[in-house]
């Protein structure tokens, strides 16, 4: 669209479904599955509110076709966008010929190569399992498969405490499923910070969630209807279904990236800040380049690539990445935390503000939750923020401009914040790293 935009002839080769995994099969459809069962959670304690609801259930089958309902108005949404801008749908698969031609398989198998001055690979990735460990769609599976069961299962085993894991073991837990997290590494959301990684593990078990750290599966057998999955230092684990959320892999097989001579590192291609190859005229954007797994990461390398091939100067900045686990409560966080600050040699200054102590959030009766800034000592500049607390991830993004522009501690202070909101933790933060706390210590 945006080389479109640009003013450039464009093609765009596409095998499946138009909106790639974030739309059919990863974000979109797994926060919409989180609302439904958001609104379960929230009418199961309407009393606590003053209001009686009785008889309360759910079905399956409808909130999975909710939710596609969501995903398929979005992708006639981009259809519609991508025709209006006159770019070129190709239904096939395409392979690099050479550095300027494509050669696409079309579904009815015949061939054809196309010509271009620029080509951006967009391959995207795929699930990965555990070694030994086949997922047949049924019993193990992934979240692909995950979004299109109609049935509750009574148990679910989630391997990996990621942001997938963490998500799709909210949502049927909500629907009555009784789930177990396995994750390898001492905490769920690895790499994220500690404190708050630890809360929601908290705020998750308190709904019933079970969660093993440090562990890992030895072995998956097939039991009757069941699964039984053996896990390393500990009992086995009875389970109808295995979900199984350990990573994803660069889809860069069978595309003549070699043949092309496109570098590849660990699976993934090699690309600069303005996402180009090696190979002059060949860019490669989003999960295929192996930095950063996310939709709106993608997007900024597709424009950043779009862009360059046009004949503009645009580069990536992956300083200010935002990353957001749609939880209740929500995590999220961009920058650094204060372990990987310090770990670069930064002297740092936290600030912590609890959720209890914001007005909004004791009126929503939402109060276990946390949001923590780190700041360079030096200089009082913002070097991160993380949260968990009620749309912590549309609370980011006022630190993810601080960020980019080198903002200070007392730059966000010096802005007035509505209240009652849940923004005011984040000004609070603010004036507390600033060394002037209003309501804290």
């Amino acid at each position: 669209m945006r080389a479109a935009g640009l003013g450039a002839s464009v093609a765009l080769i596409e095998e499946d479904l138009i909106g790639g995994t974030c739309l059919n099969r990863g974000c979109i459809p797994t926060k919409a599955l989180l609302e439904s069962s958001k609104l379960l959670r929230k009418i199961n304690s309407a009393s606590e509110f003053g209001v009686t609801a009785e008889g309360i259930s759910h079905d399956a089958a409808t909130i999975a076709a909710r939710s596609e309902s969501v995903v398929t108005l979005m992708r006639k949404g981009v259809e519609g966008l991508l025709a209006k801008k006159k770019v070129d749908v190709i239904r096939g698969r395409g392979r690099l010929k050479s550095p300027g031609e494509v050669e696409v398989m079309t579904p009815e198998g015949k061939t054809e190569v196309l010509a271009a001055k620029s080509i951006i690979v967009a391959t995207g990735s795929s699930w990965v399992t555990l070694p030994g460990v086949e997922i047949d769609g049924e019993r193990i599976i992934t979240s692909d498969h995950a979004l299109d069961l109609k049935e509750v299962p009574a148990s679910m085993l989630v391997v990996g405490a990621g942001a997938v894991g963490c998500e799709l073991a909210e949502v049927y837990s909500a629907l009555g499923t009784e789930i177990t997290i396995v994750e390898m590494m001492p905490q769920i959301l690895p790499g994220e910070d500690t404190e708050l990684a630890r809360r929601l593990d908290a705020a998750l078990k308190r709904k019933g969630i079970k969660i093993l750290t440090s562990k890992k599966v030895a072995s998956i057998e097939r039991s009757g209807d069941g699964l039984k999955v053996a896990i390393e230092g500990s009992d086995t684990i009875e389970a109808s279904k295995v979900l199984i959320g350990v990573g994803r892999r660069p889809n860069t097989g069978g595309i003549g990236l070699e043949e092309t001579g496109v570098k590849l590192e660990r699976g993934a291609v090699v690309t600069d800040a303005a996402m180009r190859t090696n190979v002059p005229g060949v860019f490669a954007i989003g999960d295929v380049n192996g930095k950063y797994l996310l939709a709106h990461v993608a997007t900024a390398e597709g424009i950043v690539a779009a862009e360059n091939a046009c004949g503009l100067d645009s580069h990536m900045d992956y300083a200010v990445v935002p990353r957001c686990v749609y939880t209740e409560p929500e995590f999220a966080a961009v920058g650094v935390t204060e372990a990987q600050a310090q770990a670069a040699g930064a002297k740092t200054s936290t600030y912590k503000v609890r959720l209890g102590s914001i007005g909004r959030a004791l009126t929503m009766g939402e109060t276990f939750g946390l949001a923590k800034i780190v700041c360079s000592e030096d200089d009082g500049k913002i070097l991160g923020f993380h949260a968990l607390a009620p749309h912590a991830s549309e609370l980011i993004s006022e630190i993810s401009v601080a960020i980019k522009h080198g903002l200070t501690a007392a730059d966000v202070a010096h802005v007035i914040h509505p209240h009652p909101t849940l923004s005011e933790i984040v000004w609070e933060a603010a004036e507390g790293a600033a060394g002037r706390p209003i309501h804290g210590d």
